[in-house]
């Protein structure tokens, strides 16, 4: 009888490309910008974990369904860029996008957003029309 083993190549190649300090994760779609939506009472919360970036880095545009988080990284002085001699550059301009339907209708004149420590959080209090109503029960 033969041993057999499945080895998931996508698994193996994910875990090489992360354990090479050396290795431009971006470059093979690796990204640190997380976000998570989830409900929390009357309200939706979008938490957007961007670091690296500022307040001033980051906007937040909300159209019909969609939520979307942009950062843009300030540019690096390019004079002084010049002058330098790089042994190793791995602090560059960057950007990013994150787009997400959020599953119920919100209110966005009331809604709030906190950056702090590189993370973006968004309190998008829901329509009245999204929040849950309670139906009396009445017996016969």
């Amino acid at each position: 009888m033969r041993n057999f083993s499945i080895v998931n190549p996508w698994a193996v190649m994910r875990r090489s490309l992360l354990d090479d300090e050396d290795m431009n994760l971006s470059e093979w779609g690796v990204d640190d910008i997380q976000m998570d939506v989830y409900e929390e009472g009357d309200n939706v919360i979008v938490k957007v974990k961007a670091p690296g970036f500022s307040k001033e880095e980051v906007d937040v545009s909300l159209e019909k369904d969609t939520i979307t988080v942009v950062g843009k990284s300030s540019d690096v002085n390019e004079e002084d860029d010049k002058k330098r001699k790089y042994y190793r550059k791995e602090i560059v301009k960057k950007s990013f996008t994150r787009s997400c339907a959020l599953p119920v209708d919100v209110v966005p004149e009331n809604s709030k957003a906190n950056f702090q420590d590189g993370v973006l959080v968004i309190t998008l209090p829901k329509s009245e029309e999204s929040k849950p109503k309670k139906i009396k029960v009445e017996l016969d």
